[in-house]
């Protein structure tokens, strides 16, 4: 059976896998991540709580449900599996604290993700390839911010790349190889569900691409494989969402379509706003695609274009990295040797690009695209350089060092960009809301139900969240409040952002008497209200 890595080119000076060979290639790469882990280790020891900003769903929907898991209960997240807050919850054993415990999954996981970027382009373009794309993955714009989120971010990418280097590895036989890529791909599609990407790719590579060079009938039998063990480990999250929600696959991913291609629908909102509005119209994907279908297919190759321009012009990667992973896809795709594990990747990148063109950008969702534009925009340097030389430029030997300096812009770039977003990160975190903590623990307020734009205060106070409600007035916020049983209302910036008819509320002497202003905060504008009784 032919390895499919010996088909690698090994053209380019400096992207040949010959340099260190055995145990001896994965020391550099090893000390990079142990390097990165501890480097974001030491950053985020201020990092004890989570911001306003995507760890809200932490407050939201994690941390809550991996306590309802712990307590054999069914989570209560529409939008994604069990998986992350499961992981939380065998974490907690280890750090005590849910949120502790996501912090470091996702440092863990960062600093693996670049271990794992490494072996995937050291196996389809070379050593020194997987050395820069794991560099610059480390150093991309929000990736350090996200080693440190108590998110799924890290922790989903990480088991994305895992089944890629799963499937490209050497060290096993195609059948057990197969099954634990597709185990794996199960665990992704349970923390996430746009990992069904992951389906596809590898169906691909089993049959069409014939990564293992077997026959058909091997291929089928190897891709039923694949299907079936997928389905096995996912089987117990089907059975268990078919008895709870009455479909074996159910998840609200149908809103965040909505939201992107009905936007008047849902006020041009794509987040909470926009999700709750529109689950009260739509029901199902069925719903969704049925509503307009004319407009989505319309609009779809417009949003899958947009999301190629913002993946390498917005703030996933460095514009350099961007530009030169294009044209390195370019260069990948004519290459008339390219190898099987290029070939996979660039398909996977693809299949990612065209499902996730279904909902808005966020970065944090083209992750999996930021380390495949890594590998590929070092890649791109060294046959760039090869073929300006075949028109008789830069012939001097010193020009085998452009790559390099290519590769070093891209880096320095990259770090630029990255320190920017992570200072900004660190600044971000709503210190008023530990401070909210001591008035609920000195007044010995337990259970009490607080009307919030976001869940901190009331899951870190040990209290009950209540969605802040679509009012227009302080009288439609009365006439709320008597038919909806709350204790407390918080008013901040992130409030009066989405509430801006409630402004005057930042200065509790505009109270109305109904209101009673209990804690002030000196510094961020914060004010907690409690609802009198009538």
């Amino acid at each position: 059976m032919a390895d499919p890595l010996e088909h690698h080119s090994t053209r380019f000076p400096l992207s040949g896998r010959d340099v260190l060979t055995g145990g001896k290639r994965l020391i550099l790469p090893a000390l990079i991540s142990l390097a990165f882990f501890l480097v974001i280790a030491f950053i985020a020891r201020p990092h004890t709580f989570g911001t306003y900003a995507t760890e809200t769903d932490f407050y939201h929907y994690y941390a809550p449900d991996a306590e309802r898991i712990a307590r054999r209960q069914f989570p209560e997240n529409p939008y994604q599996g069990p998986g992350y807050p499961v992981v939380l919850a065998l974490g907690k054993a280890l750090t005590g604290d849910l949120f502790t415990a996501g912090k470091w999954l996702s440092i863990l996981s960062a600093a693996l993700v670049g271990l794992f970027a490494f072996l995937i382009f050291e196996r389809a373009f070379g050593y020194w390839v997987g050395v820069g794309a794991q560099l610059i993955v480390f150093v991309s714009d929000q990736f350090p911010e996200f080693a440190m989120n108590a998110t799924t971010d890290a922790f989903f990418l990480l088991l994305c790349l895992a089944t890629l280097v799963v499937f490209t590895s050497r060290g096993l036989s195609p059948l057990p190889r197969v099954a634990l890529t597709a185990a794996l791909t199960s665990l992704a599609y349970l923390t996430r569900y746009n990992a069904l990407f992951l389906v596809p790719t590898f169906l691909f590579g089993i049959t069409l691409l014939d990564y293992f060079d077997l026959r058909w009938r091997e291929r089928l039998k190897l891709a039923a494989l694949f299907v079936g063990v997928f389905l096995l480990v996912s089987a117990p999250w089907f059975y268990a969402n078919y008895k709870q929600r009455g479909s074996p696959v159910y998840n609200a991913n149908y809103l965040n379509i909505a939201t992107e291609f009905y936007p008047e629908l849902a006020n041009d909102n794509v987040f909470q706003e926009g999700t709750r509005k529109l689950s009260e119209r739509f029901n199902s994907f069925g719903e969704v695609l049925g509503y307009d279908p004319a407009r989505i297919v319309k609009h779809y190759p417009v949003n899958f274009y947009d999301s190629i321009v913002q993946s390498v012009t917005g703030d996933l990667v460095s514009p350099w990295v961007g530009w030169f992973a294009l044209a390195g896809f370019v260069l990948a795709l004519f290459e008339r040797r390219r190898s099987k594990p290029a070939t996979l990747i660039l398909f996977s990148g693809v299949v990612y690009l065209l499902l996730l063109a279904l909902t808005h950008w966020e970065a944090r969702y083209y992750f999996y695209i930021m380390v495949l534009y890594a590998g590929l925009a070092v890649y791109a340097a060294f046959p760039l350089l090869e073929l300006i030389q075949a028109r008789g430029v830069l012939r001097h030997p010193a020009a085998m060092l452009a790559p390099i300096a290519l590769v070093a812009v891209m880096l320095a770039h990259s770090f630029t960009m990255a320190k920017k977003e992570t200072t900004k990160f660190l600044r971000s975190h709503p210190r008023e809301v530990i401070k909210a903590c001591g008035y609920f623990k000195a007044a010995n307020v337990t259970g009490a139900r607080v009307v919030a734009r976001k869940p901190h205060v009331a899951y870190i106070c040990n209290q009950e969240w209540v969605f802040f409600p679509p009012v227009k007035s302080l009288d439609d916020l009365r006439a709320w409040s008597k038919d909806n049983r709350v204790d407390y209302i918080t008013i901040s910036s992130v409030e009066i952002s989405r509430r801006r008819e409630l402004a005057a509320l930042k200065d509790p002497r505009n109270a109305p008497a109904w209101l009673e202003p209990v804690w002030i905060n000196d510094g961020a504008p914060f004010v907690l209200y409690r609802f009198r009784s009538e």
